[in-house]
């Protein structure tokens, strides 16, 4: 039986037993109510409609698609007469790949032969789409990550955030377009967001003391994972290796999803493999190391007795002498002569040192004298 919870006086949540707690919600104002996401089987949405018919007394105006996963859009088709509202990107991916994956599950299910695709009458491209009714104003914020068309739903009135699939027990980006950096930043934006409950994609409500840690917890895992991928990758490992790695191991903790837990994970670090495979680059490959060779004795062998040849060798030329290098020689100054003097200096010169010597005479004779 589908579980059903009240979270405000106008907010209520409906939450799959049957595949992996999915969620919906509803918004209920004095113009009608707003559906959030539909479950995944036709019975399962049926309730919903007849709660909100019934219980309520109220009629659906609008439902918001978060994305165009199956789990989620499955059941539009049951609110006829409603106007669907969706990113643009969700409408594309609605009539392609759901389409595709409807006539696929159709054939392996006849149950779902009334199912059809209802494509979204209000769609918006820009980050933020304001939807009004009755009072009740629902902020709907691109927030890719999971699947590129996500987005929020925020109860402004009520401060209740529908997280859709960005928040879940354990995130997903595995599938088409799933993306753990866009994960990481919607992610940081719901820290930020102050809300007073956070509806899970898939899980339970999270209350406004737990949010923040959460949260924070869910970017951990997917850093965690990132970076065993990104090793397992630089140190050549092949992607099987990838099954030893547990989601234990990931510290991960309050994580209910029926069972399916360990086979999501499985799936986000092998999509997370091929994601990377092409960007991050292993470490260089060290060189193996070749055994040191074992030196061999050396023998000597005998020497041969020498053989004169009758043939005499032609003697090979003498090698020739390196060229010196000439020695430098040093040139001395030469002293400078004197000039030769003629007769006359010669014949002054002479009675010079003829009177001179002279009167040294007559001094050694009047010295002789005294004495």
């Amino acid at each position: 039986m589908t579980k059903i919870e009240r979270l405000s006086d106008n907010v209520y949540v409906f939450t799959s037993d049957r595949y992996a707690q999915v969620t919906a919600g509803v918004v209920l104002t004095p113009d009608g109510a707003i559906v959030i996401d539909t479950l995944p089987y036709e019975d399962e949405t049926r309730d919903m409609r007849e709660f909100i018919e019934r219980k309520l007394g109220s009629v659906v105006r609008y439902v918001v698609n978060t994305h165009h996963h199956a789990d989620h859009v499955f059941g539009t088709w049951i609110f006829g007469g409603a106007h669907v509202v969706a990113h643009a990107l969700c409408a594309e991916l609605l009539h392609t790949r759901t389409r595709e994956g409807l006539k696929r599950a159709q054939q392996d299910s006849p149950d779902m032969a009334k199912v059809h695709i209802v494509l979204p009458q209000v769609t918006f491209r820009t980050s933020q789409f304001r939807l009004t009714l009755g009072g009740k104003t629902l902020i709907l914020t691109h927030s890719p990550g999971h699947s590129p068309d996500l987005v929020t739903v925020l109860v402004n009135e009520d401060r209740v955030l529908f997280a859709s699939d960005t928040v879940m027990s354990i995130p997903v980006i595995a599938g088409t377009g799933g993306s753990l950096k866009n994960l990481l930043g919607s992610l940081q934006d719901v820290v930020l967001t102050d809300v007073e409950m956070l509806v899970q994609g898939h899980g339970d409500v999270i209350l406004r003391g737990e949010i923040r840690d959460s949260v924070r917890g869910q970017i951990r895992y997917l850093q965690t994972i990132d970076a065993h991928v990104r090793r397992t990758l630089k140190r050549r490992l092949s992607k099987e290796t990838l099954a030893n790695y547990l989601l234990a191991a990931t510290n991960l903790v309050k994580v209910q999803m029926g069972g399916l837990a360990e086979n999501l994970h499985q799936t986000n670090v092998n999509a997370l493999y091929d994601q990377l495979r092409r960007s991050v680059r292993p470490y260089p490959s060290t060189p193996r190391t070749r055994p040191a060779a074992v030196a061999k004795p050396r023998v000597r062998k005998p020497l041969a007795a020498k053989r004169s040849s009758p043939v005499r060798k032609a003697a090979r030329p003498a090698p020739k002498p390196a060229a010196r290098t000439a020695k430098r020689k040093l040139v001395q100054p030469k002293a400078k002569s004197k000039p030769v003097k003629s007769k006359k200096e010669l014949r002054k010169a002479e009675k010079k040192l003829t009177h001179k010597r002279e009167k040294s005479a007559r001094k050694a004779a009047k010295a002789k004298k005294s004495k």
